[in-house]
């Protein structure tokens, strides 16, 4: 069990415990999930980690989806239940 502490823009904190997920140990014939944030190069960036990944793991699947409207939309969901990783664009 971790723990983790998530602050909030009101200065309100929030402690939770929760399971983490466990790692891969291998990428071979998995489904990888890609979200595009929308924000600058994220799409290229994405795409040169799924080159790198298929050119090490052939069999893999890569699903990616992509926010339309806002960089604050959440779209994780859309990839729930259909892949066994989730690779991220996130950040400025």
């Amino acid at each position: 069990m971790k723990k983790i502490v998530v602050l909030n823009p009101i200065g309100r904190s929030i402690v939770k415990s929760f399971d983490l997920a466990a790692r891969l140990k291998d990428f071979r014939g998995k489904k990888i999930g890609f979200i595009d944030n929308m924000k600058p190069n994220a799409g290229p960036f994405l795409a040169r980690v799924g080159e790198l990944l298929r050119a090490k793991f052939n069999d893999i699947e890569m699903i990616t989806v992509r926010k339309t409207i806002t960089t604050n939309m959440p779209i994780a969901a859309e990839l729930e239940g259909k892949v066994d990783a989730v690779v991220n664009a996130w950040g400025d």
